[in-house]
């Protein structure tokens, strides 16, 4: 099952995140997902997402401010997240993701690491009393987020082993995997027990699966193998108008469908 993010994808429907809402409905999408929501309006996109029946499937502690290796920044890290928690809760939204914000050059990984899981042990127990799961994200450091801490899977894997909550648990981002150098058919297999969500956009570039040289058929037969039930969220800039028609090839390779990339 897709889930299509609409900070990325929908603009042609407008800025409004109900229109795109709508407009992923119409499409056909059954689960979305956005960023942050404390500068959202949370009363049209409750509507919308209540008037077309589309989940909610992950909103994002704004990462603009985040910095966990520095302990300074904890409190309002955590405040952050109990304003996020209780707005996921309010759109009936089950994930909130985390990232770990850049890393500093005067600490070993590891103790940075370790600062983090601190934060996010914390945080899980927010999440934990509103029933809601944290997912903690590894991003690339070669391309979209230079200097980050957690640029790994297996960073995004230490926290959570660290923190041991069933309500901290990891998103495997098959792009940001992959540009950082991983190979998902070694890395998944290893951690799939801690995995909860699977983002994905085609690389180079992070357009619609398709557009780049990731083998998609290969990545679903691959989610397959390891037991992945989960939604697919798909974080990727279309690289044509309408959004509908540049997820077509992905939604054909979703459901089985031998095809081939144009």
């Amino acid at each position: 099952m897709l889930s299509v993010n609409l900070e990325y994808m929908f603009h042609e429907a407008g800025e409004d995140l109900a229109a795109r809402v709508r407009a992923a409905a119409e499409a056909g999408y059954t689960k979305a997902e956005i960023f942050w929501t404390h500068d959202k309006d949370l009363d049209a996109l409750e509507a919308a997402l209540d008037e077309t029946g589309v989940q909610l499937w992950t909103v994002l502690v704004d990462p603009r401010t985040t910095r966990l290796v520095l302990k300074d920044t904890h409190e309002g890290f955590l405040d952050d997240v109990r304003r996020t928690v209780a707005d996921a809760v309010r759109l009936k939204c089950p994930h909130v993701v985390v990232g770990s914000g850049p890393a500093v050059p005067y600490l070993k990984r590891p103790v940075q690491i370790g600062i983090m899981t601190e934060a996010v042990a914390r945080a899980a127990e927010i999440a934990a009393d509103a029933d809601v799961t944290l997912l903690v994200e590894a991003v690339n450091t070669r391309m979209d987020h230079p200097g980050v801490l957690t640029s790994m899977t297996s960073d995004s894997v230490a926290v959570v082993r660290g923190v041991d909550s069933p309500h901290a648990r990891v998103l495997y981002d098959l792009y940001h995997s992959v540009v950082e150098g991983e190979d998902p058919n070694i890395v998944l297999p290893e951690v799939i027990d801690l995995v909860a969500h699977v983002q994905i956009a085609d690389a180079p570039g992070r357009g619609e699966p398709g557009s780049g040289s990731i083998d998609w058929p290969a990545a679903f037969a691959l989610l397959d193998e390891v037991g992945y039930t989960g939604a697919v969220g798909v974080e990727c800039y279309p690289t044509v108008s309408s959004t509908a028609e540049a997820l077509g090839y992905l939604r054909r390779v979703a459901v089985g469908e031998q095809v081939v990339a144009s």
